[in-house]
Formats: structure tokens, C-alpha cells, sequence
């Protein structure tokens, strides 16, 4: 396997990663204007997006820690970013159900059929890559991110699985890239 060439934005995120806050500015500069439209693909434009593109970039800052120098930044921004994104239709549907917010006033998510077919291919890699996890491994990741899990979710040997599971999905997904 060859080496992939590093980013300005990797070596950047390298450098936050082990606590060069001058690194900060930069990651900035790098992820927003592409944090911003990438929210606004999957939630049409509108406060929602914006408010999806600012918390994943706060939890990017928060957890630059844990980045991975090895691998590049991007791909590990737009997940967190993704997730962010989930979390907002979430809550749309949450909503709707318990009728507190009007369907209508929700954004348009209107996407070309170019991004439409993106976003479905994406979709896809994903379902795959989830399929190849264990069912133990899926169930945590349902219950941390797609159900408002029990009690025990906020445990820290729960956080602990969660975060074991995500670590497996992720090596799962990077193989798809190459």
C-alpha cells in the first residue's frame, strides 16, 4: 500500500491533535467553508445546517485529540459532521411526531440529482460497512446514535463499547477508500 500524500489540513490537524493551538485558525479556515454547504446537502439551507456545521466544528475541536494523524482529516471531519447531521433530522422527526413543529416550516432539502445520487451511493458504503460489523457492535451504535438509548447508555463501559464500535466502522470504512 502506498503512502497517501499529506494535506495542509492533516499536518494542521497533526499539530491541534498534540496541543499546538496555533494549529487552531487554520483547522478553522480549512473546515468551515466545507462544513457549511456538506450540512446544507444533507439538511437544506437554513439555521438547521448552520447550527449542524458549528456544533460538529466545536466537537472537532473538542476531540482533536483523539484525530489520528495516520489518516486524513477530511473524511474524519465530515463523519463527525454527518453525525451532527443525523442528529438534527432526528429531532426534525422527533418534532413532527410529537407535533410541536408544523412539517412545512421545515427547509427544503431539494438536491440536484447529482447529489441525490451521492448521497445514496454514500448511503450505501455505509449500509455496507455497518453490515460488516457484529450484532453487538451494530445494536451499540443503534442505540447511541439512532435510539434515545436506556440509562445504561450513559455508563462509561457503554461509552466504552461505543467508542470500540465507532473504532471498528471506521477501519471498516477506510478500507473501502482504497
Amino acid at each position: 500500500m502506498s503512502e497517501r500524500p499529506k494535506t495542509q489540513l492533516d499536518g494542521d490537524m497533526a499539530r491541534l491533535a498534540d496541543g499546538d493551538r496555533s494549529a487552531f485558525a487554520a483547522v478553522f479556515r480549512a473546515l468551515q467553508p466545507v462544513l457549511v454547504p456538506f450540512c446544507q446537502r444533507a439538511l437544506g439551507a437554513g439555521p438547521d445546517a448552520d447550527d449542524a456545521a458549528q456544533i460538529a466544528l466545536e466537537k472537532i475541536f473538542e476531540r482533536a485529540s483523539e484525530y489520528d494523524p495516520t489518516r486524513p482529516a477530511l473524511p474524519w471531519a465530515f463523519a463527525i459532521a454527518s453525525w451532527e447531521c443525523a442528529t438534527v433530522k432526528r429531532r426534525r422527526t422527533r418534532a413532527r411526531v410529537d407535533g410541536t413543529t408544523d412539517p412545512d416550516d421545515a427547509p427544503s432539502s431539494e438536491n440536484g440529482p447529482e447529489e441525490r445520487a451521492i448521497a445514496n451511493e454514500l448511503a450505501e458504503a455505509l449500509r455496507e460497512s455497518l453490515s460488516e460489523l457484529t450484532e453487538a457492535d451494530r445494536e451499540t451504535l443503534e442505540l447511541a446514535f439512532w435510539k434515545d438509548g436506556p440509562e445504561s447508555a450513559a455508563t462509561p463501559a457503554f461509552r466504552k463499547r461505543k467508542e470500540r464500535a465507532l473504532a471498528r466502522l471506521r477501519n471498516l470504512w477506510r478500507r473501502r477508500d482504497h
